[in-house]
């Protein structure tokens, strides 16, 4: 897992989410770059740096939900959903999308061994399509009809996007070994 998969799973989040909204039918309230006063009580909301939303989400986060451990597409995936659910949440929809794959997992929202050794076991492809599945269903049982909408369409564009993050990354890997080849060939 590297740093630029974090930077380009934070950018996607930062796309999702936007700057200041103060939407007075939101339970977070007062929300910079995603980050809320309700989470984060503390912090000047309005004045909260990019950085500082970035710390934040590394800290609070990435790490936490073990998207540091996920290969890249998962991760991307994971931690945007930590971002929009919670983290605990994220965990155990990342464990029922695992079990649609006959793993045998607790759902108790805690990513150790047995979580991270089925995630190297299971078929990423189908993985990150059960992850969509299981993520849109969580939405559905919260059934808030204002936010509904836009969040499964979130979960979908994101589903869109690791799906051609992969492609671009193996056209990249692709391209680099072919011009490894013709440079050793001394074409």
């Amino acid at each position: 897992m590297s740093i630029e998969t974090f930077e380009t799973a934070f950018r996607l989040v930062l796309a999702k989410e936007g700057g200041y909204v103060n939407d007075p039918y939101d339970s977070g309230g007062e929300t910079k770059y995603g980050i809320s006063k309700k989470a984060y009580p503390h912090l000047d909301i309005k004045n909260l740096t990019l950085q500082q939303a970035k710390e934040i989400y590394y800290r609070d986060y990435w790490i936490p939900s073990k998207a540091d451990k996920l290969p890249d597409q998962l991760a991307i995936m994971h931690f945007d959903t930590a971002v929009n659910t919670g983290v605990k949440t994220a965990n155990k929809i990342l464990q029922k999308a695992l079990n649609r794959q006959g793993f045998d997992l607790q759902v108790d929202g805690i990513i150790g061994p047995k979580t991270l050794n089925a995630i190297k076991n299971a078929n990423l492809s189908k993985l990150l399509a059960d992850y969509t599945i299981e993520r849109n269903r969580y939405y559905a049982k919260v059934g808030n009809s204002r936010y509904i909408k836009g969040w499964i369409n979130r979960s979908i564009s994101v589903y869109d996007f690791v799906n051609k993050y992969s492609a671009v990354a193996l056209l990249g890997i692709a391209v680099g070994l072919l011009t490894f080849y013709l440079l050793k060939k001394g074409v």
